[in-house]
């Protein structure tokens, strides 16, 4: 669970990253350091999410892999979700 909520907070980090998403959800604009620094963000979040499906007691290291791919495609699809949908 730990990796899927690692993951979503890394795609959203991503998402925020991109001009257009920043501007959506935030309602300003943002400079390219801040911008950079979110995916830079975005993209640790991720490695943060492998390292933890990899390093704790599972069955095995393959497993953990398919875990944080399973995480990483499921929080894939939240973020977009969350990125793209406007309150009506």
């Amino acid at each position: 669970m730990t990796e899927l909520l690692l993951c979503l907070a890394g795609w959203c980090a991503m998402a925020l990253g991109m001009d257009r998403h920043h501007e959506d959800a935030l309602r300003r604009s943002a400079t390219a350091p801040t911008l950079q620094r979110l995916r830079g963000v975005g993209w640790v979040l991720l490695a943060a999410a492998l390292a933890h499906a990899v390093g704790r007691p599972a069955p095995t290291v393959p497993m953990g892999l398919v875990w944080w791919g399973v995480a990483l495609s499921l929080a894939a699809l939240a973020a977009t979700a969350l990125a793209t949908w406007r309150p009506g």
